[in-house]
């Protein structure tokens, strides 16, 4: 898998990866008490609305972690983030309401069946692209990371896993430290408290 670049660069090094417009801001992956109580927060980094429908395609963006959870968004009343705008992916609304403090005009979607991993897996956010001569439709991702609970050495390359351990059923969390910034990146977050629906500490 091959993140997007920000700008064309054929024949030259890469351009810094392409963050946005709605990014992976935190993960509750391991809750200390009920382990339904799990999250992934997505954050619209920039000023303007969007919607996590493409209207060409007719088709929803999905969230899905590869093995278990592949959540579509809503088709027939389609989510929208304004600038700056959070959104909470949960197991259990009601328990994640229970657990957690919450502003009441957060928007929570359920995805269903599966869990969060809570040893690492990816987390991916995608939306709808091109269909190729064979009808198959290519799926563009908009945000992308491979987190650790940060005791999985052997998962990387240098045989170093560098994801803060604290998250890691402690009681806090994955918070994203810029969210402007490349996310698939474990120098990019922090174990720290959490903050369903509001901004990271």
């Amino acid at each position: 898998i091959r993140d997007r670049q920000s700008l064309p660069t054929p024949g030259q090094r890469n351009a810094y990866p392409l963050v946005g417009p709605v990014v992976i801001n935190e993960i509750m992956y391991r809750p200390a008490g009920d382990e339904d109580a799990e999250y992934v927060e997505l954050l619209n980094i920039t000023r303007d609305p969007v919607t996590l429908f493409d209207f060409d395609a007719l088709l929803p963006w999905r969230f899905t972690d590869g093995s278990g959870i592949e959540f579509p968004f809503p088709s027939d009343d389609p989510v929208t983030l304004q600038g700056g705008e959070h959104l909470l992916l949960v197991r259990s609304e009601a328990l994640v309401r229970r657990s957690y403090s919450i502003a009441t005009n957060v928007q929570i979607r359920e995805w269903g069946s599966g869990r969060l991993s809570n040893s690492g897996e990816t987390l991916q956010l995608l939306k709808p692209g091109d269909v190729d001569e064979a009808g198959a439709r290519y799926w563009v991702e908009v945000d992308r990371l491979a987190y650790s609970d940060g005791s999985h050495p052997e998962n990387f390359e240098d045989e170093l896993d560098r994801w803060p351990t604290g998250a890691d059923g402690e009681g806090l969390s994955l918070n994203r430290l810029f969210p402007s910034g490349y996310g698939n990146d474990p120098n990019n977050w922090q174990a720290t408290l959490i903050t369903p629906g509001s901004a990271n500490d």
